[in-house]
């Protein structure tokens, strides 16, 4: 298991080195299929905003939440590691707040949520401020050819945009001023965060913040440039969807919390648990990787001798942080992450497959925590399910192991594992195939090419 583990977290840190992101992937393969489950969905986007309301935004913390409905139903919660006793007691004031009558609102949780997410809420906000920075070029050009709807709120929708119309009354300047006025507004206010500490300045300019989001999130022209339905920019465009995603994780601790309390009435408080098992077997631990990232390089490509000074060249010129970033992270402590923490400690299939279980999330579901749920769906024909996938390969992934008893071999390999090996394999061959060229050959019998090696 050692041996395995530190090969791939080696092949996870070098994707990471090469800026690779795959988002084709769903958590659980089954777009569709949770499209047209309106519970399931439900159910997971409250799971992500009880998740999300413990997390106070410490670098690698991630907390997973779900239901355990096999006799009476009970939450259960989980860390990427052990919770610490202020995670334990952030959550049962949560559920107690959520259960609790006199609680009907978002803003009634505020005070917990400034002083359990503070930090987590400040870094949301930075995010939003830097998409608007690099956005601004962008909406100068995409002006140039936009067609307004004739009604403004259509393009400036919720409080904020009804107050800039409402400024203006009947001398409206025209669109592309009237958004350069808008967004200047929210990338001004979102230079500074709260102050957790101070309830009543935190609280206002988190409202002031909130309706900007909103009536942004929610603007027709944004809704355009996200959508480009004839990708017509690229790179705007995923500029765009960045922006979106980003309002929408800052409007989060207003609109999720709203529906998390609304829905939230009729289960809580809720009896729960802490994922606390010891799990043996597995991928954790601690590992140091190969002295230098080129080395890593050379022995995944199976190459004996040393890149040419020319593709050096160009990783050194397309990747300029590599080989610093390497040393400083060359030491790799893996951990099971928090949804499949869930997944093992709830067990194995247990005659109810067919049923979607979801599990929330603090943030997307990585690369390879997605690639395991969807090998475990598809080989033991469960329905577990997260949100979203944000597609990117993490070093310190380790591998359940046999802590997934039900999926090992006789041979002691774990089926589940050996899927997410093999995918995280050829999704390294095909980001070094954008930077090294491929040696190939045609193949008479096949008539096809085929790949054989690195012209190194």
């Amino acid at each position: 298991m050692d041996n395995q583990q530190r090969n791939l977290s080696e092949q996870l840190q070098l994707l990471r080195e090469l800026h690779y992101c795959n988002t084709r992937y769903s958590a659980n393969n089954r777009r569709n299929r949770q499209s047209h489950d309106p519970d399931a969905n439900r159910e997971v986007r409250l799971l992500d905003t009880f998740a999300v309301a413990l997390s106070t935004g410490n670098p690698g913390e991630i907390f997973a939440a779900s239901f355990d409905k096999r006799v009476k139903i009970q939450l259960v919660l989980a860390k990427n590691g052990p919770p610490t006793p202020d995670d334990i007691a952030a959550a049962t004031e949560l559920i107690s707040l959520i259960g609790d009558p006199a609680v009907t609102l978002a803003a009634d949780l505020l005070p917990f949520l400034l002083r359990r997410c503070g930090p987590n809420i400040n870094k949301r906000i930075r995010n939003v401020h830097t998409s608007l920075k690099e956005l601004q070029n962008d909406f100068m050009s995409a002006l140039e050819g936009y067609e307004p709807a004739d009604d403004m709120t259509a393009e400036f929708p919720h409080a904020a945009g009804r107050a800039l119309i409402e400024r203006y009354g009947d001398s409206l300047p025209p669109f592309a001023t009237l958004w350069g006025h808008f967004v200047d507004k929210l990338t001004d206010i979102t230079t500074d965060g709260i102050k957790p500490e101070d309830y009543s300045f935190s609280s206002s300019k988190y409202a002031d913040i909130y309706i900007h989001a909103e009536t942004l999130g929610r603007s027709r022209f944004l809704k355009t440039l996200v959508e480009d339905h004839e990708n017509l920019d690229r790179d705007r465009k995923g500029r765009a969807v960045k922006l979106k995603h980003r309002l929408d994780k800052v409007r989060q601790y207003t609109n999720g919390v709203s529906k998390l309390v609304r829905h939230g009435k009729r289960l809580f408080p809720i009896p729960h648990r802490w994922v606390m098992d010891s799990f043996s077997g597995t991928g954790e631990g601690v590992f140091d990787l190969s002295d230098t990232a080129y080395n890593a390089m050379l022995r995944i490509l199976d190459h004996p001798s040393q890149v040419s000074p020319r593709y050096l060249e160009i990783l050194d010129t397309r990747f300029p942080s590599m080989l610093s970033n390497w040393q400083s992270q060359r030491t790799m402590h893996t951990c099971i992450h928090a949804e499949l923490r869930i997944i093992l400690h709830l067990g194995g299939p247990s005659g109810s497959e067919s049923i979607i279980h979801p599990i929330g999330l603090s943030k997307r579901s990585c690369l390879c925590c997605t690639l395991w749920i969807a090998a475990h769906n598809r080989i033991f024909r469960t329905e577990w399910m997260t949100s979203a996938c944000d597609g990117k390969p993490f070093g310190d992934w380790a591998l359940p192991g046999s802590a997934c008893s039900y999926a090992v071999h006789d041979n002691g390999t774990s089926s589940v594992d050996e899927a997410v090996v093999h995918a995280i394999s050829e999704q390294l061959t095909d980001a070094l195939g954008m930077v090294f060229p491929r040696k190939r050959v045609y193949n008479e019998f096949y008539d096809e090419v085929e790949f054989v090696g690195w012209d190194l």
